[in-house]
């Protein structure tokens, strides 16, 4: 088994901006690998979503929403495909999540300090004594710094608004304009770049894969070639 610096536990970050396929390429590794795929991203969604839920205001109420943070009851399970379903508490919330609406509020919350020092923590319980693949976008820099494998993943902009806009027209059946779509990734890249806490780049010791040009199968490949 791979060891990483503290032990025999196995975890592989995968890090970058939206758009770029780091859930499909996190969900192919873990299959392929027979890891565990643990999506970060869906963590700071739960917690967008909670606030709603309790009409907080998720660029303001920093406190509550840290409060939210620490004791959100957040599962994933392995669903068929090697889907992750996701339940903060009883609740299923796969798909709720992955609204607009939940979207933009996981952008918010994502740059509150006490929130995001939170969810490091829940990070890490979630994936203890588990082997996993990691996917977020501070997940080599932050959340598992001395991680086995660290991968950062980029692609063309355009090629990214058009995979976004593709995520939209399948999930919802409508489609947006693609230079709405851009402006929106481009605005959420300005966000995740430039936060104080956990910001979004590349760690010093990952490898950088552009995914412009290449299918899911292939950006996996190219890992599996590190790894070997």
């Amino acid at each position: 088994m791979l060891k990483t610096k503290e032990g025999t536990q196995t975890v592989i970050t995968i890090d970058g901006p939206a758009g770029v396929g780091k859930s499909t390429a996190a969900r192919l590794l873990a299959q392929r690998l027979g890891l565990v795929y643990l999506d970060t991203g869906a963590t700071y969604r739960s917690v967008a979503y909670a606030g709603l839920k309790k009409n907080l205001n998720l660029a303001t109420d920093i406190e509550a929403l840290a409060e939210v943070a620490k004791n959100i009851q957040i599962r994933f399970e392995q669903g068929e495909e090697g889907k992750t379903r996701v339940w903060v508490g009883d609740e299923e919330v796969t798909e709720t999540i992955r609204t607009e609406s939940v979207t933009k509020g996981a952008a918010q919350v994502a740059q509150h300090g006490p929130v995001r020092a939170a969810l490091v923590q829940r990070q890490r319980e979630l994936a203890a004594q588990l082997n996993v693949v990691v996917e977020g976008r501070d997940t080599g820099s932050v959340v598992f710094p001395n991680a086995n494998y660290k991968f950062f993943l980029d692609a063309d902009p355009t090629i990214r608004a058009q995979r976004r806009q593709g995520e939209i027209t399948e999930r919802y059946g409508d489609t947006p304009p693609l230079e709405q779509v851009r402006e929106q990734l481009h605005f959420r890249d300005g966000l995740d770049r430039n936060r104080l806490v956990g910001p979004l780049i590349q760690p010093e010791d990952a490898i950088l894969i552009d995914t412009s040009n290449r299918s899911a199968n292939a950006v996996v490949d190219s890992m599996l070639e590190y790894i070997s």
